[in-house]
């Protein structure tokens, strides 16, 4: 298995050892500090710690993005529910009334699932002491406590670096475009086999965008600053399987026509471009792309990108004059210098 696929699954595996860990840690932090600063309802931090701990940053973010609205809009209408229970005498009443616009409003929109939650935190359990507002009050602090702790610990423990995991995929995204138009100008699969392929480059692609937003989230907004390419490389992998897809849609309509011969000879140059293109991804996952000239370069890459015969149908030259032009793109993209704006490398693709 290549370097760059072992690296690649180390960091899909990661992931579930990742949130252990890390939920492990919230956990026992959230308990350390409810002990230490007295807190009486420390374990609606453990609890809160547990569900808002995910195994990337932007997903915690997420998730204590929920949490805090409504944990907040539970709140005031908890406090609201309180107090018309202490002026009516009612309980049960109350309790359904107040419930009632939470639970539509979590189904209108469910990041507003927690309301319902908070609201029976601090209304239905018993609380101690005179003031029927005070355990609202610990309760709260306890939430956000275990919602601090998670946001802390998502970017302290075990830090995984959504850069590198986004250039890798990528790599191994071309590759696997490679493999699909090598099935296609080979005609050595049928069509359902090859839209099967391409589900999984699809797949690839969402990841891409989740790395993407991760890694937003770990440069706190200057991404494209410090990573320009990493903020383009969405558009980029989404444009270039679009094009691979209807090249190998063009052969499979083509195929018994005349006017085929030669197209399976396009695959060593192409082959070529994704290959290099794919490595120039693994270097950036390295953070290496720009210590040295690395080969192929872009020369290299462009110089080898076949052109198709007088005698080939109109629609392959169509697909194929589409596909070696991103593919220009793509090589100018990715080879680009360090003082490249994330601007002019949109620009650059069309977007």
């Amino acid at each position: 298995m290549p370097f760059a696929s072992l690296l690649q699954a180390r960091a899909d595996g990661e992931a579930p050892w990742r949130q252990m860990v890390r939920t492990l840690v919230a956990v026992a932090l959230c308990w350390i500090i409810g002990e230490a600063t007295g807190l009486d309802e420390t374990i609606w931090a453990l609890i809160t710690a547990l569900i808002v701990t995910q195994s990337s940053i932007d997903q915690t973010f997420a998730t204590a993005r929920d949490q805090i609205i409504g944990t907040l809009v539970g709140a005031v209408v908890g406090t609201l529910a309180i107090t018309a229970r202490l002026v009516l005498g009612f309980y049960w009443p109350i309790f359904c009334i107040a419930l009632l616009p939470l639970a539509y409003m979590a189904a209108v929109r469910p990041s507003l699932r927690f309301a319902g939650v908070t609201l029976m935190i601090v209304y239905l359990l018993p609380s101690h002491g005179s003031n029927p507002y005070w355990p609202l009050t610990e309760r709260l602090t306890a939430i956000f406590l275990g919602v601090i702790v998670s946001l802390v610990v998502s970017f302290v423990v075990l830090h995984a670096s959504a850069r590198r995991r986004g250039f890798l995929t990528a790599g191994r995204m071309f590759r696997e475009m490679d493999e699909l138009l090598q099935a296609a100008l080979g005609r050595q699969e049928m069509w359902s086999e090859l839209e099967a392929r391409n589900d999984h480059c699809a797949r690839n692609l969402l990841v891409i965008n989740e790395c993407v937003a991760e890694a937003y989230r770990e440069n706190w907004g200057l991404l494209e600053k410090r990573h320009p390419i990493l903020t383009v490389l969405p558009a980029l992998m989404r444009r270039m399987l679009s094009d691979t897809m209807l090249v190998a849609r063009a052969i499979n309509a083509g195929k018994d026509r005349g006017g085929f011969s030669g197209v399976a000879g396009l695959h060593t140059g192409l082959s070529h471009a994704y290959r290099s293109l794919a490595r120039r991804c693994e270097i950036h996952a390295a953070g290496k792309a720009h210590d040295k000239p690395y080969r192929p370069g872009r020369e290299d890459v462009l110089s080898a990108l076949p052109t198709l015969g007088q005698d080939a149908l109109p629609e392959m030259h169509f697909v194929i004059a589409l596909l070696r032009q991103d593919l220009r793109r793509a090589t100018d993209v990715l080879m680009s210098t360090p003082e490249s704006r994330a601007k002019d490398l949109r620009d650059m693709i069309g977007k």
